[in-house]
C-alpha cells in the first residue's frame, strides 16, 4: 500500500489495516491508515519555518523531497550541523503542498515538476481554484501538466506548459470563463493594471523507488514573455496574410516553430538544441548560436536535409530587433544577403564556404571568408558588414552574433534551394 504516484515518489509510509483470520487465511477488515505521526517534541521552540514557538518535529526527507538530514551525510556536513526542525501546522502544510503540484514524464525516468508561486494568497487560491485544479483533473498516468511538447530536459518542458498555457487565454476547452479571465489578469494583459507578481519554481529529475532532483530553476519573467508570445502571434498572422501562406493558426504555428529543434540520435529524439534555445529565449539571451548548431550539426546532416520551417527566421529577426536590440536595418541586410549567399552556395556546389563562415574564429577569419565569398561567387558583399567598430562590433552588434546570424540564413537558403526552390521562393 502506498501513496498515489507521483507522491510515492517522496512520502513512503506504509499503510496499516486490521485483519482476520478465517480458515487459515488472512483477510483485511478496513481500508488501511497511514500513519503520518510527526512526534512532537514535548517543549516549545521556535519554528524553522514560519518562527512561532511550538512543540517541533524533525522534517523527515521521505516526507520532504528537497530537505537533508545532515546527520545522514556526515561526509559532507560537520556533527554540531542539525537538521530542520518544523511545527506541526508547518509539517501539515507542507505534505499539503504536493496537491498544488503539476507533473510531467517523459519515458520511463524523466520528470518535471512545476510549483506557481505569488505573494497574493487570494490571487494564488484563485489561480489553484480555477487552473490549476482543473488541470489535475483532467491530468493522465503521464502528467497534469499540459504541454505543447515535453522532453527530459527542464528549460524545454517549461517553453511547452508556458505555450500550452498561454493559448488557454484566447480559447480553452478546459478553462470557465473564469479561469481564462483570471490568466489574463494574472499574465497583465491589461496595461492599465499593473501585473500579479507571479514565479514558476521548476524542478526537475529522475524517478526510481525515489526521487533523484536534478535541476531547480526559478523563472519570475512570466509577464515579459507573455508579452513577447502576443507579438510573436501578431507576427505570424501577419506574415501569413502578406505573403498568402497557409497557416490561420499562430500559435500551432508557433509551437511547430520551437518542436521542429530535434534530431534523431542512435535510435533517440535528441532535444538538446530545443533546450538550449529554450533556455536562451526564457532567460531573454541570445539564441542564435544554438540554432546555428542545430542548421549545421544536424539538420545539413540528415539523409533528406530540410530547411526551417515558414516564419521561424521571422519570429526570431522579431526577437533580434526586440529583445537583443538590434538593428532592424542591419537585419534586413543580413537576410537579404544571406539568402543569396547559400541560393549561391548552392548553385556552385560550395557549401564549404558556408562552413568556413561558421567556422570563423576570429573577425579576421570572418572578413577572409567574405572575400572568397566576393571571389568564388562572385557576390558584392555589403558594406555595412565590412565596417567593424571598436570592440569589434559591426553596427554596434558584436561580430560573432553577425557571423552567426549570417550562416543561418545563409544555410537556410541552401537547404530551401536544396529542396527544389527557385531563388524569389527562396527570398521570401
Amino acid at each position: 500500500v502506498n501513496w498515489t504516484y507521483p507522491v510515492s515518489l517522496f512520502i513512503k509510509v506504509p499503510g496499516s489495516a486490521r485483519k482476520i483470520k478465517y480458515k487459515g487465511k488472512s483477510y483485511f477488515i478496513e481500508p488501511p491508515i497511514f500513519d503520518l505521526n510527526f512526534d512532537l517534541s514535548k517543549r516549545a521552540e521556535t519554528c524553522d519555518i514560519c518562527g512561532e514557538k511550538a512543540p517541533l518535529t524533525d522534517a523527515k526527507m521521505w516526507m520532504y523531497p528537497f530537505i537533508v538530514a545532515p546527520k545522514k551525510f556526515g561526509t559532507f556536513y560537520p556533527g554540531t550541523k542539525r537538521g530542520l526542525r518544523i511545527c506541526a501546522r508547518c509539517a501539515l502544510s507542507g505534505l499539503a503542498g504536493y496537491l498544488g503540484w503539476l507533473f510531467k514524464t517523459h519515458g520511463r525516468e524523466n520528470i518535471h515538476f512545476f510549483v506557481f508561486y505569488t505573494p497574493d494568497l487570494f490571487e494564488l487560491q484563485q489561480l489553484y481554484r480555477e487552473v490549476i485544479r482543473v488541470f489535475q483533473l483532467k491530468g493522465e498516468k503521464s502528467g497534469t501538466a499540459p504541454l505543447a511538447f515535453s522532453g527530459p530536459y527542464l528549460h524545454e518542458a517549461v517553453l511547452g506548459l508556458l505555450l500550452e498555457l498561454f493559448s488557454q487565454i484566447e480559447k480553452s476547452s478546459l478553462l470557465s470563463d473564469e479561469g481564462r479571465a483570471l490568466l489574463a489578469d494574472i499574465l497583465g494583459t491589461d496595461s492599465s493594471k499593473s501585473p500579479v507578481p507571479l514565479s514558476l519554481y521548476v524542478i526537475s529529475g529522475k524517478s526510481g523507488r525515489s526521487f533523484n532532483m536534478q535541476q531547480f530553476q526559478e523563472f519570475s519573467h512570466l509577464h515579459s514573455f507573455y508579452g513577447l508570445y502576443r507579438q510573436w502571434k501578431n507576427l505570424l498572422s501577419g506574415t501569413a496574410q502578406s505573403e498568402n501562406l497557409e497557416y490561420s493558426q499562430p500559435h500551432a504555428k508557433l509551437v511547430q516553430i520551437f518542436q521542429q529543434f530535434h534530431a534523431r540520435r542512435e535510435r533517440q529524439n535528441e532535444t538538446l538544441w530545443r533546450e538550449k534555445i529554450a533556455w536562451a529565449i526564457l532567460e531573454f539571451r541570445d539564441p542564435f548560436p544554438s540554432i546555428e548548431s542545430f542548421l549545421f550539426e544536424a539538420r545539413a546532416k540528415e539523409k533528406n536535409p530540410q530547411p526551417l520551417i515558414f516564419g521561424t527566421l521571422e519570429i526570431f529577426r522579431h526577437y533580434a530587433k526586440e529583445v537583443l536590440k538590434m538593428d532592424e536595418r542591419l537585419l534586413r541586410t543580413l537576410a537579404g544577403f544571406g539568402h543569396n549567399l547559400g541560393y549561391s552556395a548552392h548553385g556552385a556546389n560550395e557549401m564549404g564556404l558556408l562552413y568556413a563562415l561558421r567556422n570563423a574564429k576570429n573577425a579576421d577569419e570572418f572578413f577572409r571568408v567574405l572575400n572568397d565569398v566576393q571571389f568564388r561567387l562572385e557576390l558584392t558583399v555589403p558594406e555595412e558588414l565590412l565596417s567593424i567598430q571598436t570592440g569589434e562590433k559591426i553596427k554596434g552588434t558584436p561580430w560573432q552574433r553577425i557571423k552567426t546570424l549570417l550562416s543561418i540564413f545563409a544555410m537556410n537558403s541552401y537547404l530551401r534551394a536544396n529542396r527544389g526552390e527557385n531563388k524569389q521562393e527562396v527570398n521570401q
